[in-house]
């Protein structure tokens, strides 16, 4: 694992976000940016090794892990970041900066979004704005699941 330097002794000059990939295969059309969760009705790769575009459901989804860091235009392999500081990621259009970023139905509905955590949702927080949303786009820190 590389050194993450904060201190800006010699090699910490270089102010950066730690990032963590995995490619995946993913089971439909995934574009890049969206929030991508396990697709558990899938067995290509075993359960756990199949991701698609998150759906927005009542209470928050519990199996999101990263966002989409490729674009697919059909099934195929699929380049998730599922940790660290990612630029532009799909986030409903009242996202502030610090707001805790679950994938729920509170917002505006679309799969692969990303809402504000609101009381009730059930689901673990994915992600930190870092940033107020610009167009329904903002920074965000992923906070690593653990999957992988």
């Amino acid at each position: 694992m590389a050194v993450h330097k904060i201190d800006g002794g010699p090699g910490g000059e270089n102010d950066h976000f730690p990032k963590k990939f995995v490619t995946l295969y993913g089971t439909a059309a995934i574009t890049a940016g969206n929030w991508v969760m396990f697709d558990v009705s899938d067995t290509t790769n075993g359960l756990g090794g199949s991701v698609v575009t998150a759906t927005n459901t009542a209470n928050g989804e519990q199996l999101v892990l990263g966002v989409a860091a490729t674009t697919t235009t059909a099934a195929g392999n699929v380049v998730v970041q599922i940790a660290g500081k990612y630029v532009d990621a799909a986030v409903d259009v009242t996202m502030a900066a610090g707001s805790s970023i679950v994938v729920s139905d509170a917002g505006t509905g679309a799969a692969g979004r990303g809402q504000i955590y609101v009381a009730g949702d059930l689901a673990p927080i994915c992600g930190i704005a870092l940033e107020d949303d610009t167009a329904g786009v903002a920074d965000v820190m992923i906070i690593n699941q653990g999957y992988f």
